[in-house]
């Protein structure tokens, strides 16, 4: 529990998770408790183990937890499975204060309709400058990731490696 103590602390700038959830807490709730009342994190990490091995629910818990950090700039996700229209819309649409995602080595679920809410929600945030997406993978065919992000290209920076559905 010393993470979720450090998080409540409001003592680290920068938090970097790779292992299993159930290796830093024993309930998501736990956690998502102890991020919406940070206000020191600035940039996140979750890589290798730590969003991959969490069920559908808790990675959606997880990732939208993400939203309410009072200071969060930027998001690095890796390795994982990531609902579009639940996690990342969702991260994007509510954090008041981030300015870069970077989703790299993810398969991104979603409806062509969970992007273009994307979208939407990166094109309405006062924030939102840098989009990176390296080596994802689109749910299907009807989505492909360079033309989801092409409406993207102004007032952004946006960087989408890859062709066709995986970028």
């Amino acid at each position: 529990m010393a993470i979720v103590d450090d998080i409540r602390s409001n003592s680290i700038s920068t938090l970097h998770l790779s292992e299993a959830p159930e290796d830093y807490f024993a309930e998501i709730k736990t956690f998502v408790d102890a991020m919406a009342a940070n206000t020191s994190i600035e940039k996140v990490i979750f890589d290798k183990d730590f969003l991959s091995c969490a069920v559908g629910t808790e990675r959606a818990d997880i990732v939208s937890s993400l939203s309410k950090l009072g200071n969060v700039k930027s998001v690095i996700l890796r390795d994982s499975l990531l609902n579009t229209g639940v996690c990342v819309t969702n991260l994007a649409k509510n954090s008041k204060t981030l300015e870069e995602l970077v989703m790299e080595n993810c398969l991104l679920q979603g409806t062509p309709n969970d992007f273009k809410l994307l979208e939407n929600a990166i094109n309405g945030s006062p924030s939102f400058k840098n989009l990176r997406i390296h080596d994802c993978t689109a749910p299907n065919d009807q989505v492909n990731l360079a033309n989801v992000m092409e409406s993207l290209q102004e007032g952004l920076n946006i960087d989408v490696s890859g062709d066709g559905n995986k970028a």
